[in-house]
């Protein structure tokens, strides 16, 4: 007689079913709020837009109405992912149910598996019903030219819910409770975007002439504020970009949760490389955003570089540094670790370190202006980007043109009146009462100043605007190569009757042959008729009861459905012109 005991084999698992359905039958009040809220926010309100609407209406309101979705559809993911994410794994956040659920005969990668899929099933089935439902009502009121919106809304909300839903996951297994990863959440959606303006903002505070507007790349990592700051742009490869992050996040969680201890159940923060970096970006939002708050709430904000801020920053730093060592810690005695008061005393040091260096300008940054041999060439430019085709840029590579504006840097920095409004807005493209300059260096660099200084300080510039030359070469690279339609328009009728009464109009005029144009506006400009038009060159002229009218000294070339010179399409643009153009405004008559 054989006492073998015949058994089976082992077989390794990474889905259950069994869980499966159970999570779908635990949360089901949960995506069933999310197919209701769904239903009435889109079918229902699409059907109830198109009722009593003719045929052609009914095809431009479902497309608006489609279009809005997508936004809505991006912060119904937004919440539902964290929501959906806490659900699933709040498990982990509490000793006793992390054991219970180890010691259910699967692996981890199978309980985390299974959990992810639940979460992801929550959001596809109820979107896809929800789509199966638009389809239905624009099917229902012959409306089928939008069913590439539908589709396209569909896609766009899937990648979404993947990025935000790897994101939430993420902070679901790096953090022990539940609140905790749900601000974690909320702050990684926005700290990379915060982070970096709040710097910026204490280097637009003592930082005088330093030329930045807030890089788009900043917005693109903050992937709520990039989806909805541009939604009706998203393109498909960086809403596929944002998907990828998130399904990498989900792999990183599944890679902390096989180390994770379940000892560590109900610590904020479970990983040591997790608690370093939350206590160091806390303290960093607390020091510059209250710094910025009490600063001006005592009003010592408006006095630039004599401006106070680092005492009020520094007491943000105190409050940022032991409040989030107390939650690290669980507890309020953290005074009396000597630990935490050396990490505090080296984070203030580096932070007025950095704050002293601003004001003072320890490495000579700000006082900076090269020297003529070293620069290849110089850009100014009055407004906007000077990478834009139509701005006022001008390029000028003469030594002659590059000493003058190196003489105006050089005066703007020793004249205190300058430094004070030396500053350009972190969030504005620029001022139409400052100056932009970037010099191009000759080992490749590139140096960007703005600052705001007197009218009296532009007298020179303005003459290089003036020259023909300089003209001739702006004008040729703003005028579009092709161009549906151009017209005249501009401020030039201004009359001062018998009785003082001051009137003025504008007169709109057809080009009679938009094949000379071009060739007309740069004889113009080589002639010395057409100066580049610029803030140097306009001026107010015209005050009643107080108020100011800005007449400018030009008229304007107005493109429709044109193509630059370097192949980009525009639907409207216009261009700056004199009214002493004589070939160029000859080529109009009035309508």
């Amino acid at each position: 007689m054989s006492w073998e005991v015949w058994t089976m084999k082992s077989k390794m698992s990474f889905f259950d079913a069994t869980l499966l359905k159970k999570n779908i039958s635990r949360f089901a009040p949960a995506w069933g709020l999310l197919t209701l809220f769904l239903f009435l926010s889109m079918p229902l309100s699409l059907m109830r837009a198109l009722t009593d609407l003719s045929s052609y209406m009914r095809s431009v309101t479902a497309s608006d109405r489609l279009s809005a979705m997508v936004p809505m559809g991006i912060l119904y993911s937004f919440g539902t992912a964290i929501i959906f994410a806490a659900l699933l794994f709040k498990y982990l956040h509490k000793t006793q149910s992390a054991y219970m659920m180890h010691a259910f005969p699967m692996t981890r990668t199978c309980l985390f598996v299974t959990n992810a899929v639940s979460g992801l099933l929550f959001w596809v089935v109820p979107t896809l019903f929800i789509t199966l439902c638009n389809l239905t009502v624009l099917a229902a009121f012959g409306v089928t030219s939008c069913t590439g919106l539908v589709w396209a809304a569909f896609g766009k909300w899937l990648l979404a819910f993947l990025c935000f839903y790897g994101l939430a996951v993420f902070t679901m297994h790096i953090s022990g409770r539940t609140v905790i990863a749900i601000l974690s959440y909320a702050a990684l959606n926005f700290i990379f975007l915060l982070v970096p303006l709040l710097v910026l903002l204490l280097v637009d505070f003592y930082f005088m002439g330093f030329d930045y507007s807030v890089p788009d790349l900043f917005f693109w990592l903050s992937p709520i504020v990039a989806m909805l700051r541009s939604w009706t742009e998203l393109k498909t490869v960086m809403a596929v970009v944002y998907a990828v992050l998130g399904l990498v996040l989900l792999v990183l969680a599944w890679v902390h949760y096989r180390f994770r201890q379940v000892e560590r159940a109900g610590d904020p923060m479970v990983f040591q490389w997790a608690r370093i970096a939350f206590r160091v970006v806390f303290t960093l939002c607390c020091a510059l955003g209250f710094g910025w708050i009490l600063a001006a709430f005592f009003g010592l904000l408006d006095a630039g570089r004599n401006g106070v801020f680092l005492p009020y920053a520094l007491i943000g730093c105190f409050l940022g540094w032991f409040s989030s060592s107390m939650m690290l810690e669980r507890t309020v005695k953290v005074f009396r670790n000597k630990k935490v008061w050396l990490g505090f005393a080296v984070f203030a040091g580096v932070l007025a370190l950095a704050v002293l260096g601003l004001k003072y300008d320890l490495l000579g940054l700000q006082r900076r202006v090269p020297e003529t041999a070293q620069v290849e060439s110089v850009e100014i430019w009055t407004a906007g980007n000077y990478d834009s085709p139509n701005t006022d840029c001008i390029s000028l590579t003469e030594a002659e043109q590059i000493d003058v504006v190196r003489a105006f840097h050089q005066k703007a920095l020793e004249d205190p009146n300058n430094q004070s409004g030396a500053r350009r807005s972190v969030f504005d493209g620029g001022y139409y009462d400052s100056l932009h300059v970037c010099y191009h260096l000759s080992g490749g660099g590139t140096l960007q100043r703005v600052y705001r200084v007197p009218e009296r300080d532009y007298k020179a510039l303005a003459q290089l605007y003036a020259d023909p030359e300089i003209a001739a070469a702006w004008y040729e690279k703003a005028l579009p190569e092709k161009f549906s339609r151009v017209t005249l328009d501009g401020m030039e009728e201004y009359e001062v009757d018998q009785y003082g009464n001051e009137t003025y109009g504008t007169r709109e005029r057809a080009c009679k042959d938009p094949a000379a144009l071009r060739e007309a506006v740069l004889a113009d400009a080589g002639a010395g008729r057409l100066p580049v038009v610029n803030f140097l060159t306009r001026n107010v002229i015209l005050q009643t009861e107080g108020s100011y009218y800005q007449i400018r000294n030009e008229l304007y070339l107005y493109f429709d459905n044109g193509v630059w010179p370097d192949g980009t399409k525009y639907s409207y643009m216009s261009i700056p012109i004199a009214s002493t153009a004589v070939e160029t405004l000859a080529l109009f008559e009035e309508q």
